[in-house]
């Protein structure tokens, strides 16, 4: 027993870096695991029922199916669309980041999202402090030919109309939507290995 002790002494007197690299690494991954603790999912957001004709019973659902399908072709000229559209994937960048799906999701699909999302509101020019509710209710409201408050209605019934194709919003959607027809892609992975044998 002595000499083990004397060699983990020895060890430990002759190689000080590992044992500061270890105390830091352990003090690193206590913070991290603390910050993770910390953070609280973002408040829920909700849809108008004009937003979530494609799947009534599920505004999720109803969400992946609407924004996949008009960022996919894009319709411009359609700033009713387009506004619905938009509320949907501002839905979509809360909720399914927030664990609020049903279904599971692959872990790229949120941060897809949000990156759409972000390209999406600078095509628009609303930047990224504007609460996503207020960007819904916005769209909403334009969709159904109001005027939100505090908003340039104007500016952004011009910019819907003329929306771009977004590559982003556009991958992000069909990831999402595939992600909740057929399942993450790590699962089907996962069964494609238990499949064939080794």
């Amino acid at each position: 027993m002595e000499g083990h002790d004397g060699a983990l002494r020895g060890t430990g007197q002759a190689a000080p870096h590992l044992t500061r690299r270890l105390r830091r690494g352990a003090w690193l991954l206590a913070l991290g695991t603390g910050l993770a603790a910390c953070v609280t999912p973002p408040p829920a957001v909700t849809l108008p029922p004009a937003a979530t004709t494609q799947a009534p019973a599920d505004p999720v659902e109803a969400a992946l199916r609407g924004a996949a399908g008009f960022f996919d072709t894009a319709s411009r000229g359609d700033p009713a669309a387009a506004a619905l559209a938009v509320a949907q994937l501002e839905f979509l960048a809360v909720e399914i980041p927030a664990g609020r799906s049903r279904r599971e999701m692959g872990t790229l699909t949120a941060p897809a999202l949000q990156a759409a999302r972000h390209d999406v509101r600078a095509a628009l020019n609303i930047p990224d402090a504007v609460p996503p509710q207020r960007v819904i209710d916005a769209m909403a409201l334009l969709a159904a030919g109001g005027t939100p408050p505090d908003m340039d209605a104007a500016g952004l019934r011009s910019r819907l109309a003329a929306l771009p194709r977004i590559p982003q919003a556009n991958a992000a959607t069909r990831m999402a939507l595939r992600d909740w027809e057929f399942g993450p892609p790590q699962e089907l992975l996962e069964e494609a290995r238990l499949r064939w044998p080794r």
